[in-house]
């Protein structure tokens, strides 16, 4: 079986609580060697043995010697010997060989280290951690758990130290806006000049259609983090990638004699404004001498000239993550940036959110660069997409429909209000060539006014009621029923009363027929799913299949009124992530049928009452099958839970002073029974044989339920055994997949519906009382105050 992301997740994470208590390590020094130990393991299985492989696996330097030297007193020492020959077997001294397994400052001393080794090869040793099914390309686990590991450590480094790590998220809408999805011959050349652990150049490869040969081209200055980006690349099957040490701006490694290698594509996210950072420099290879010197208090331009002269001369194109303050900053870089804009390389500017890298918390903008056709360019492209996140933890973070929404709009230029814009060479010179996003694209929100007539005389706006223009497109008799005209032009009066207002709506014929459209929408979706879903084997790319289904529901939602075609993205992504992408890996590497999985016992027996399966829950299969079956125990639940409420109840009444029981009695079969044998009065003899028959009662009941429970317990494992293909595929699509998305929608119309409801109540109750009767019941309350305090003496 394929390993289940959550799990890989959770055992990674358990090998860093392994290390992270010994020595002085913090998240940037343990990840090291918990990704280093994640690598042996994962060239082990897959390339152990095996001819021609992206990687020589030495014989005796792989994951099993690991395990032999468990609990050995030179394991530290062992493991550094096996990095050693892995690192010179495959070309890459200096770069996985560094971290020090001996390191006692580390790992601590003695016992402490051998525990701690140990524990993490027993980590990775579970047999459910079996990487020999993986694949590697775009869709392998692997990938996603490395990235989720550098996302961890980076949260856990600090603001002082996550420059290791670019979100993905952020990753994927830098590769998209290359637009490497329409090259169409290689091989293509990509390059970054910071790659940190790599997932740029990853992403980007992964752009890329399959078939045309890429190769990647990184830089990193930190040798450790270089490192992870070397074994990055080989976790994603690009073993052939050139990772190189040193730090770009004063030791460019790629070059060409004297010159600056240039490449196809170029991607960077720079550390932000590094200061005194041509203090090393002794030759600046012409990168500077059209555009103008950067200021030596701050590197972004530096980089960002740099990316420029590393881009092919004619047809080279590049996107650069730097902080905002390169759009607007003063002083030299002003002169750099109005020269860059009148050269045309500038093609596009994107506004990030601001807090979404792990480094810093200021907002970062994307700005694309293409020499193809600069000299005729007359204008630039920029987003604001400052809005565009949801909050996760401490951070801010893109959601799917946030990468798809700004990468739709900026590679088909589309012009939306408080969102995108089209600025010419004509606004930005008038503006001093300050690109600052706020004075092109005013993404503020309205603020609420208030009308001071409706105040004073009474009604409601008719501005305030047009603002629910969206939902009056779909109901427009709607709007007629809840109001009627005000005798004031322009103002209305509400003509239900106001505790009627929500369920005038749900019951308005519009709205259910908007709710009966919206069912044919995801029908009509599901429909057009469930072929390409039907079709899912062992050589399906999941990332392709969900990119077509995301489509399709793009499509279908596009002239929906009430739920945005990117909020309906949103939901069919969620749950992909969620659960579907894992399911949909356990298909691939398993086939379509289930798995039963059992619970186990302290001593590691199965336990035949605890089962259920990963891709196909038994609650489905009870549901499709056993539902009276499970409604009898349903039954007899209820009928037990009343049963020990009446036992309840009569014990609570005949507990306290001068009483059957004290509040310290644990009442029991045993102790009614003691008691029953000394009683002397008939009244609480009654009250014991009571709660005895009440026992005897939950007893036959309990056995009743556990007598049906195993029942179907043996009916739905005999059910699991003799499931075909054909019947899997009908549950695990229909009754599993589309019906947690039909909820997703469900809800989501329910919620759009209910807020509706209360902002017109909102609206109502602004404006419920006139000036003058607001005065007149302020008036009444103050004379019953005097008159109270008349009353006290005052």
């Amino acid at each position: 079986m394929a390993v289940k992301k959550s799990a890989l997740y959770s055992r990674l994470w358990e090998s860093c609580n392994t290390l992270r208590s010994k020595g002085g390590m913090d998240a940037t020094q343990y990840k090291d060697y918990v990704l280093i130990v994640l690598f042996i393991k994962v060239i082990t299985d897959k390339y152990f043995g095996k001819k021609d492989s992206l990687i020589i696996v030495p014989e005796d330097a792989n994951f099993e010697t690991m395990i032999k030297l468990k609990g050995k007193k030179n394991i530290g020492e062992a493991f550094n010997t096996i990095l050693s020959k892995i690192a010179s077997q495959n070309d890459l001294q200096g770069v996985i060989d560094v971290v020090d397994f001996n390191d006692e400052k580390n790992l601590g001393k003695g016992k402490d280290m051998v525990d701690a080794l140990s524990g993490l090869v027993e980590i990775f040793q579970d047999p459910d951690l079996n990487f020999r099914n993986n694949r590697a390309d775009d869709d392998d686990i692997l990938g996603d758990a490395y990235e989720y590991l550098m996302k961890k450590f980076a949260t856990e480094a600090g603001k002082s130290k996550g420059q290791f790590y670019t979100p993905a998220e952020v990753s994927r809408v830098v590769a998209k806006l290359l637009k490497l999805d329409e090259v169409t011959e290689g091989p293509i050349y990509i390059y970054d000049m910071t790659c940190g652990s790599g997932s740029l150049l990853l992403k980007s490869a992964a752009e890329v259609p399959s078939g045309i040969k890429v190769e990647l081209y990184g830089q990193e200055k930190d040798t450790n983090t270089a490192g992870l980006a070397v074994m990055n690349m080989f976790l994603h099957g690009n073993a052939t990638a050139t990772i190189k040490i040193g730090n770009t701006l004063t030791d460019p490694q790629f070059l060409n004699g004297n010159k600056i290698r240039t490449f196809n594509y170029c991607v960077a996210n720079p550390p932000f404004s590094i200061k005194r950072w041509s203090t090393d420099l002794t030759k600046d290879y012409e990168r500077f001498s059209e555009f103008g010197r950067p200021p030596e208090n701050c590197a972004d331009y530096a980089f960002l000239l740099h990316m420029l002269k590393s881009m092919d001369s004619k047809k080279g194109r590049g996107a650069i993550i730097l902080p905002h303050g390169v759009l607007f900053r003063g002083g030299q870089e002003a002169v750099i940036r109005e020269n860059l804009v009148r050269s045309g390389l500038i093609e596009g500017i994107i506004g990030l959110p601001g807090n979404l890298f792990y480094g810093t918390g200021i907002p970062a903008c994307i700005i694309i660069l293409d020499k193809k056709g600069a000299d005729k360019r007359k204008d630039i492209f920029m987003i604001d997409s400052g809005k565009c996140f949801v909050k996760e933890g401490n951070k801010n973070k893109l959601r799917e429909e946030d990468i798809r929404k700004i990468t739709d709009i900026y590679l088909n230029r589309i012009e939306e209000n408080k969102f995108s814009r089209i600025i010419k060479f004509e606004e930005i010179e008038k503006e001093g060539f300050n690109l600052n996003l706020p004075r092109y694209i005013d993404s503020s929100e309205e603020n609420e006014t208030q009308d001071i007539k409706a105040h004073l005389l009474g009604g409601i706006p008719k501005t305030d009621i047009k603002k629910f223009e969206r939902f009056w497109k779909v109901a427009p008799n709607l709007k007629n029923t809840l109001f009627k005209d005000n005798t004031k032009k322009g103002y209305l009066d509400l003509s239900v009363e106001k505790d009627e207002v929500n369920e005038t709506i749900n019951n308005s014929t519009e709205i259910l027929e908007y709710t009966e459209k919206l069912k044919q929408e995801i029908n009509c979706w599901e429909e057009k799913s469930k072929i390409d879903l039907e079709k899912v084997n062992s050589d399906t790319r999941v990332k392709e299949l969900i990119e077509i289904l995301s489509d399709y529901i793009l499509n279908i939602f596009k002239k929906d009124s009430l739920i945005d075609k990117y909020d309906a993205y949103e939901y069919l992504m969620e749950y992909y992530s969620e659960e579907m992408k894992d399911d949909l890996h356990l298909i691939i590497d398993g086939g379509w049928i289930p798995k039963l999985t059992f619970g186990k016992d302290k001593n590691g027996r199965f336990k035949k009452n605890e089962f259920d399966s990963e891709l196909l829950p038994k609650q489905i299969i009870i549901e499709e099958y056993f539902s009276i079956e499970n409604e009898e125990i349903d039954v007899l639940n209820d009928k037990l839970n009343s049963i020990i409420s009446e036992f309840d109840s009569i014990i609570e009444e005949n507990t306290g002073d001068e009483t059957l029981f004290s509040e310290d009695d644990k009442i029991n079969e045993k102790i009614i029974k003691d008691m029953l044998k000394d009683i002397q009065y008939e009244e609480s003899f009654e009250i014991l044989k009571k709660l005895l028959n009440n026992i005897i009662e939950q007893k036959n009941v309990k056995k009743e339920i556990k007598q049906k429970q195993e029942e179907l317990d043996k009916k739905i494992i005999d059910k699991y055994e003799k499931l075909d293909v054909n019947t899997s595929k009908k549950l695990i699509i229909n009754n599993k997949w589309f019906k947690t998305i039909e909820n997703k929608f469900e809800e989501q119309k329910n919620n759009l519906i209910c807020k509706l409801a209360n902002d017109i109540i909102g609206k109502i109750e602004n404006y419920d009382k006139t000036l003058s009767e607001l005065v007149s019941e302020t008036n009444k309350f103050e004379q019953i105050v005097l008159e109270d305090l008349e009353r006290m003496g005052y």
